[in-house]
């Protein structure tokens, strides 16, 4: 009688596994059919044939793992695993192997290690298992509710993406970090920037912290996240929770490089720990229960809220149970040091209860910093549009939106405490250092209550050093002039009337107490704008002295403006005036040539350092040279020719000095009839500007001809302003 079969059931994975080994894929339907079916006869046989195939017998385990992960909602049966269990399968190689491929070791490597039975004895507990798992997930279904390890992962994202958000400084130090492991990672299969690694190292401490305090799917919200900070602290321990923890099954890709990475390389497993531990010290110190309670341990319930919005300034949201506390929000805001003591007449300890209008703040949106990062990787916007990263706004309430009225309360030195009129309450923390943010704003509060011309004093050393800055930067090789923009603020600004707020208002248009981006000066003159706002302020003896220095620095802006001002002209316009000169046909044909092959090339630029207008001037010179010399048409003059009478570098046995060039230009115009000494001679005039010696760079003393600079920016050949003709 012939041998009976039965229908093959085939099972998930491919021809070949993860390291690139075979896997029969016949032979192990061929089984699951046959034990579906209860047909012992034909598991015998054919588990000796599965336990010859390593491959297989890593497969078969695999596929068990996986489903019972599936039907126990996220978690492996301890049966599975531990070898002191005395419920389920006995066999070790079985649990050895699914401890393998959970701290993501090579399963068939591990197959090969084991002897023929002991692979027998997996491969018999491994298909008893899966066939009892699909038989229950067929009658019962299989739960599709997030699962343990699901939402750890989950969380742990988040929590990541928050402190990188709202921390733009701990992103970079992380990446700087993670690309120092680029070799291993390119080794280890290892996909992605690092953020998916530091999360779920993140997840699996999360987990193993959530089934030690029993803290099941259902009571999610209840997780104590600090507690896994001591973890965090010894490497080892984190590196081992990590290696057990069954990950969801769709991390595969990042699972397996991230377990193996670790494994092999402690160092990466200690960055991995020392940036988790700072994400979870970063939203500890924004809990509302936490801010004057050091001993408080934060749960995911009173931060999920905040975890839901990370492109917005981050506050804790207040919770039913403990009322109206919330963390003044500090992560992207400054406040400078006080420039002065605590006010003298009060005792140490006197408690300030001081009525606020607009807390006026500087605060760096990451949002903005994060647009201007996509604007910059665009090759295709040729005129980029960058926002304002730092820009001044009034503190709002978190709950009712209000910048207007607030109450301050604490001593000198003290945390602050905020309160509005809704009943919000936004607090610093009790141990926060010396430079938080409450901090200070309390002392300046203080500070302005005492006396209100402190809101003047405290400007006047930062308009100083703006000064100082700006003159010191003036005499450096590199300064080419004032910025545009600052250019276009000062010169807006009205100093002929006596009403300095009038003239500010007017400049700046300000949107406060809606943030208001700007530069350094801006953002200066926003903060003087406000301070003189205030009667007290504008009418006191420092109040005046404000007024005054900001007079003074913008009419020595102005000045400075002034001075640079042809630097800002056309090209092209100043280009024509040069033309517009005079002088004979030949010279006006040689200006109309250059026009011609520049003026397109060069119709949005300004004049800046000269250089481009200098070479195109140069050109001009050129053409009529030649064109004179050899008694033909300008049009007759190619590129190539004009070059020949730069004659820079190493021509063989001469080596030229760039001085030589105009010593010999200026010859040869003389040798044409030219006076170059003439005031009246437009080639002369123009030729004495052209021989004029400019600064080669900004880092040395090196000085060459404003001809043959301007000459080489325009027709170099790696040059990119170079032009054809």
């Amino acid at each position: 009688m012939g041998a009976h079969k039965h229908e093959p059931v085939e099972l998930p994975g491919g021809p070949t596994n993860a390291e690139g080994r075979a896997v029969n894929e016949q032979l192990l339907g061929a089984l699951t059919g046959a034990a579906i079916k209860g047909c012992t006869q034909c598991v015998d046989r054919l588990l000796d044939d599965v336990a010859a195939d390593p491959a297989c017998v890593a497969r078969l385990v695999e596929m068990s793992r996986l489903t019972a992960l599936r039907v126990n909602r996220g978690e492996l049966p301890s049966y599975m695993t531990d070898d002191d269990d005395p419920f389920g399968p006995a066999a070790p190689e079985f649990k050895r192997l699914v401890r393998a491929i959970t701290a993501a070791e090579p399963p068939t490597e591990v197959c090969e290690q084991l002897t023929a039975p002991e692979r027998r004895a997996a491969a018999s507990h491994a298909i008893e298992l899966l066939v009892g798992q699909l038989t229950i997930a067929n009658a019962t279904g299989i739960d599709d509710v997030e699962t343990l390890a699901e939402m750890c992962c989950a969380i742990s994202a988040l929590l990541v993406e928050w402190a990188f958000t709202t921390a733009p400084v701990a992103r970079r130090e992380f990446t700087e970090k993670w690309d120092r492991y680029a070799f291993e990672q390119q080794e280890a299969g290892l996909p992605g920037n690092g953020v998916h690694a530091l999360a779920l190292l993140l997840g699996a401490v999360l987990h193993h912290q959530a089934r030690q305090d029993q803290v099941t799917v259902e009571q999610f919200i209840d997780l104590v996240f600090t507690r896994a900070l001591p973890a965090l602290q010894a490497p080892e321990q984190a590196g081992a929770i990590l290696s057990t923890f069954a990950a969801p099954p769709h991390t595969e890709d990042m699972t397996v490089p991230v377990k193996r990475l670790a494994q092999s390389n402690s160092d990466f497993l200690a960055d991995l720990c020392a940036f988790a531990r700072h994400t979870i010290t970063m939203h500890v110190k924004d809990c509302p229960y936490g801010l004057r309670e050091t001993d408080h341990e934060c749960t995911i319930a009173h931060r999920g809220s905040a975890l839901g919005d990370s492109a917005r300034p981050q506050v804790a949201a207040p919770t039913p149970e403990e009322g109206r506390r919330v963390a003044l929000p500090r992560i992207g805001y400054r406040e400078d040091e006080p420039v002065e003591d605590a006010p003298a007449g009060y005792p140490a300890d006197h408690t300030w209860q001081i009525n606020t209008g607009r807390i006026l703040v500087e605060r760096w949106d990451a949002g903005i910093a994060r647009a201007n990062e996509m604007i910059s990787e665009d090759s295709s916007i040729s005129e980029p549009n960058y926002g304002h990263e730092v820009g001044l706004e009034a503190l709002a309430c978190p709950a009712c939106k209000s910048r207007d009225a607030f109450l301050a309360e604490g001593r000198w030195g003290d945390p602050l405490t905020l309160h509005c009129r809704c009943g919000i309450t936004m607090m610093s923390p009790l141990d926060a250092g010396p430079d938080d943010l409450g901090r200070r704003l309390l002392k300046r509060f203080i500070l302005c209550e005492a006396d209100p011309a402190y809101a003047a004093r405290r400007l006047l050393p930062p308009l100083a050093e703006y000064r100082e800055r700006k003159h010191k930067a003036r005499a450096a090789s590199w300064y080419r002039g004032p910025d545009n923009k600052d250019i276009a603020l000062v010169e807006a600004i009205d100093l002929s009337g006596n009403d300095l707020p009038e003239a500010l208002t007017a400049a700046l248009k300000p949107k406060l107490p809606e943030r208001h981006g700007g530069r350094d000066l801006t953002l200066l003159l926003l903060q003087v704008l406000y301070a003189l706002s205030t009667p007290a302020v504008r009418d006191s003896t420092d109040g005046r002295r404000l007024a005054d220095a900001v007079r003074t620095l913008v009419a020595d802006l102005k000045e400075e403006s002034d001075r640079w001002a042809p630097t800002r002209q056309p090209v092209l316009d100043r280009l024509q005036q040069w033309r517009a000169e005079g002088g004979p046909q030949l010279w006006q044909d040689a200006w109309q040539r250059t026009l011609d092959v520049a003026g397109h090339r060069f119709e949005r630029y300004h004049v800046g350092d000269g250089r481009i207008s200098d070479g195109c001037a140069g050109l001009a010179l050129a053409l009529y040279l030649l064109a004179r010399e050899a008694d033909t048409s300008v049009d007759q003059i190619g590129a190539d020719d004009v070059r020949s009478l730069l004659v820079l570098g190493d021509t063989g046995e001469n080596v030229q000095d760039p001085a030589d060039v105009p010593r010999r230009w200026g010859a040869r115009l003389t040798g044409l009839g030219h006076d170059l000494e003439s005031a009246d001679d437009p080639i002369a005039r123009l030729w004495r500007h052209l021989r004029t010696d400019r600064p080669v760079d900004g880092h040395d003393g090196r000085r060459e001809s404003a001809l043959t600079l301007g000459l080489k920016h325009i027709l170099g050949e790696r040059s990119f302003y170079m032009i054809r003709f």
